[in-house]
Parts: structure tokens; C-alpha cells; sequence
């Protein structure tokens, strides 16, 4: 048990390296975007990826989950998921090519039809991606999992820049999005000895499994993407652009953050899922961990907005500012709630997840259509905001029953980083007002960099003021500060040694 602790551990720490690696060419090609495209750009974009995504569902049985899940696939397995990738694919390119004329009427929007024809070939190409990759997540070799997953990110960075300073237009993120699938599909084969060939003989096994997480994605396709086509029909290209920037912005802590560390946890805890006593424990030092990080981060962003558009973006994003203060609260609980899935994934009751995430769309839906229509996207916004919140106690009631967990349990594991969140984000919000509105992007730099420090020295002088009083206990500040440790141990003795 140790030595799966100890690998989701090291996974999770690679996962994280990632994303850090991933966000900062995010980050670069962000600013330079946000300078050289408008808002209107990233929005036609958005109505082309959010109709992909749609397409997708058909296809969206997580298969690959499947794979990890199973205790001895063998070729036939891998070989069948590959197979059924590919055919979707092939056909989503075709919905793609037949469906576009009519989708850019819907949108009253003719650009449309060309970027969904030049989408549909990188459906085609990411359809071929090796399926051996997944061994990299069964196996826990996440060293190579990171590799895998940023070469193309970066390669698909380096053509987007190319393509804005060339083009000035979307097109630009349309290049970016096909070469990182022609990418990814690249390493696959390269970096995987493993050579899939057409099969689907386990089929029918793998859809026994598969049917829940298909329903699953299908509801998490409404929580996400149903927001794209209600905000682009009831406001338009240039509104989506603003909520889908803002959006990146607000979700860092579950993207960065929170993301790897689920993919990363989700083979341990197939591993310890048979004993449930230490599913508990694993899942309580897990959300231990994500309250530490996650939790500040959505609520330093969410208290910095205004700032963090004006460096980041400029003045022409002003719009994005109330949306980023909304959407990064509800990014926070997003983050908190987002494990609970690997949790149902890996006992194998993938059936839990679909009923929950059933519930906030049916939620989410009538509040999006209304606040949109009468609030425009800020109403957008308070709609995911007010859905999260309601959600909360379904979410976490279903979960202490299945893993026979206390409440005591959970918030003596959650309650430092939530108060101590709560208490930054006040004095950030204070320190960002000392700034004023009157500020270009090089006057509020040092503003921004300045409420960043202040936000990191309150968290945590009050997170290690509220952890001395409760006696110093177990669990994610105990473990960081161990970790901490041992590492400037090691630097320590690097720098004698030299």
C-alpha cells in the first residue's frame, strides 16, 4: 500500500510539473493573443470546438478508463479501443463536413463553416493516436506521461504563435489545435512500442464498463459546453470570446491543479480500491491536498481580476473582469468536488458519477437560459456559480455514504485552507482596490505582482497560525512541510558536495 501511496505521490507531482509547464506556454500565448486577436476571434473558435465536443459524445465512453480499470487487459483490448477511436473519429469528420453550412446559419455566422472544415482533419488525426499510451498511466510511469503530453503541447504553442503574428486572425487557432492533435499522434507511436491493429472483438466487454462513463461525459458535456452555444446564440461571437477567456483564467486551479493530480491518484486508487478503509484514508489525504493548493489559488484570482485582465489581457478584456471574480469561486468548489469521480471510477460504480452530474445539469440548464437572458454572460456566470454551490451538499452526502466517512472526518481535513482562503481573499480584494481603475497593463504589473505576495504571506502565516493551534496533526500541511524539507536537505548537501 506504501509503494502505490508513494507512486501516486511521485504521479501527482509529475502531473503538476506538467500542467506548471503547460500553463506557462498557456500563459505566454495568452498574452499575446489577447493583444493581437479580439474577442470575437476566440469565440468563433469556441462555436466550432463547442460543436466538436457535442459530435464527440457519441464517441465519449472513456474506453481508455476502462483499460485502466481492468486488472490483465490484454491486446485484443487495446487493439479493439483503438479501432473504435479511429471509426469515431472518422465519422465526427464527417458529421463535421455535412453539419457545417447549417451550423453557421444557426449562428448566423459564414466564417464558421470553414474553420469546422479545417477542424474536421484534426478529428481524423487525433483518431490515430497510439492507444499504448494508456500504459503509462496504468504502470504509474507518469515520467513518461509528462513528456507525452507536453511535446505536442509545445508544438502546438510554437504554431499558434507563428500563425497570430503571421495571420492576425483565428486562424491562428485553428493551426494551433490541428498540429497539436498531428503532434500527440506523432509521440504516441514514437514514444509507445506498442503497434495497435484493427479489431473490435471485446467490444461488448468493454461497453459493459464504458455505458455509465458515456452517460457521464454526456452530462459533463452539458455542465461545460452547454454554456458556449447558450452564450453565442443569446449574445453572440464577441460575448462567448470574453466567458471563454475568462474561463482559462478562473479554471487554473482545476485545470493546473487539481486535474493532474485526478489523473494521477485515479490508477492508485484502482489499486486500493478493495480495501476501503484505505480508500478513505487515500482519499482524505488526496482532498487534503487539492484544499491546500487549489482552494487559495480560485481565491486569489477571483479577488485579483481586475488586475489580472489588465496585465494579462488589456483594456479591450475589461469585460472579463466581473466575469473571472465570479467564475473563480465556482472554480473553487469545482476544484473540491472534481476527485469524488475517481473515487466512483475506481470502485467501479462509474453509475454514481452519472446520477450527480445528472443532477447539476438539471439545475444548471433553466438558471443558464434565464441569467443569460436577462444579465447577459455575467448571468452566465452566476448560473455555474449558483449551481456549484447547490450541489455541494449532494455531492458530498453521496460520498461520505460510499466511503462511510464522518463529516468530522472531512472538514477537520478541509477546514484550515477554507478559512485561510477566505481570510486572503478579503485582504486581497482591499489591497487590489489601494491600485484604483486608472491603470494600463505596465502600471498595474507591479500591483498585480504585489497583491500575488501579499496573497501568498497572509495564506500562509494563516494557515501555519491555524495548524500550530490545532496541534501540529496530520495530513497535507504536515506532509508539504516533510516534503519541503527533505528536498533543501538535498540541496543542502548538493551545494557541500560542489
Amino acid at each position: 500500500m506504501k509503494d502505490v501511496k508513494r507512486k501516486m505521490a511521485k504521479g501527482a507531482a509529475w502531473m503538476i510539473g506538467f500542467k506548471l509547464a503547460q500553463r506557462s506556454l498557456t500563459l505566454i500565448s495568452m498574452i499575446v493573443l489577447a493583444r493581437l486577436l479580439v474577442p470575437a476571434d476566440f469565440g468563433l473558435v469556441a462555436m466550432g470546438t463547442a460543436f466538436i465536443a457535442a459530435l464527440e459524445l457519441f464517441s465519449a465512453f472513456n474506453f481508455d478508463v476502462a483499460l485502466i480499470q481492468h486488472e490483465d487487459p490484454q491486446p485484443v483490448h487495446f487493439n479493439t479501443v483503438w479501432t473504435v477511436q479511429f471509426l469515431f473519429a472518422l465519422s465526427i469528420a464527417l458529421l463535421l463536413l455535412i453539419f457545417a453550412e447549417s451550423l453557421s446559419h444557426f449562428f448566423d455566422e459564414p466564417r464558421l463553416t470553414f474553420i469546422l472544415f479545417a477542424l474536421s482533419a484534426g478529428t481524423v488525426i487525433g483518431g490515430l493516436e497510439n492507444i499504448g499510451v494508456v500504459t503509462f498511466r496504468k504502470e504509474l510511469q507518469f515520467d513518461k506521461e509528462f513528456l507525452f503530453m507536453f511535446s505536442s503541447q509545445a508544438v502546438g504553442f510554437l504554431v499558434t504563435m507563428i500563425a497570430a503574428v503571421a495571420l492576425r486572425s483565428y486562424w491562428a487557432l485553428v493551426f494551433g489545435i490541428v498540429a497539436t492533435r498531428f503532434a500527440r499522434v506523432t509521440a504516441s507511436f514514437v514514444m509507445s512500442p506498442y503497434r495497435p491493429r484493427p479489431s473490435v472483438a471485446a467490444f461488448a466487454e468493454l461497453f459493459r464498463y464504458s455505458k455509465w462513463l458515456y452517460l457521464s461525459n454526456l452530462l459533463r458535456f452539458l455542465r461545460f459546453r452547454s454554456v458556449d452555444f447558450i452564450i453565442a446564440k443569446l449574445a453572440g461571437p464577441a460575448a462567448l470570446g470574453t466567458y471563454s477567456v475568462a474561463f482559462e483564467v478562473a479554471a487554473i486551479p482545476t485545470t493546473e491543479m487539481v486535474a493532474p493530480i485526478n489523473r494521477a491518484v485515479l490508477p492508485g486508487y484502482v489499486k486500493i480500491a478493495h480495501d476501503m478503509a484505505e480508500l478513505r484514508k487515500g482519499y482524505l489525504e488526496v482532498i487534503g491536498l487539492i484544499a491546500l493548493l487549489a482552494i487559495p489559488a480560485a481565491a486569489g484570482i477571483a479577488a485579483s481580476s481586475e488586475l489580472l485582465v489588465m496585465v494579462l489581457l488589456g483594456d479591450k478584456w475589461a469585460a472579463a473582469t466581473p466575469l473571472i471574480s465570479i467564475l473563480g469561486l465556482s472554480g473553487a468548489i469545482m476544484a473540491m468536488e472534481s476527485n469524488i469521480g475517481s473515487v466512483y471510477m475506481a470502485i467501479g460504480k462509474p453509475q454514481m458519477l452519472t446520477f450527480l452530474s445528472g443532477f447539476y445539469v438539471v439545475i444548471l440548464i433553466p438558471l443558464l437560459v434565464y441569467l443569460t437572458i436577462q444579465f447577459g454572460v455575467v448571468g452566465a456566470a452566476w448560473a455555474c456559480l449558483i449551481a456549484g454551490i447547490t450541489n455541494v451538499p449532494v455531492y458530498y452526502g453521496a460520498m461520505f455514504r460510499t466511503l462511510n466517512l464522518r463529516i468530522s472526518e472531512f472538514v477537520a481535513t478541509v477546514w484550515r485552507p477554507l478559512i485561510s482562503s477566505v481570510i486572503m481573499y478579503f485582504v486581497v480584494r482591499e489591497f487590489q482596490r489601494l491600485a484604483g481603475s486608472d491603470l494600463s497593463s505596465l502600471t498595474a504589473m507591479p500591483w498585480l505582482f504585489a497583491a500575488v505576495g501579499v496573497g501568498i504571506v497572509v495564506y500562509l502565516v494563516s494557515i501555519a497560525l491555524f495548524w500550530q493551534i490545532g496541534g501540529q496533526p496530520e495530513g497535507a500541511e504536515a506532509t508539504v512541510l516533510a516534503e519541503t524539507q527533505k528536498h533543501l536537505g538535498g540541496i543542502r548537501k548538493r551545494l557541500r558536495a560542489a
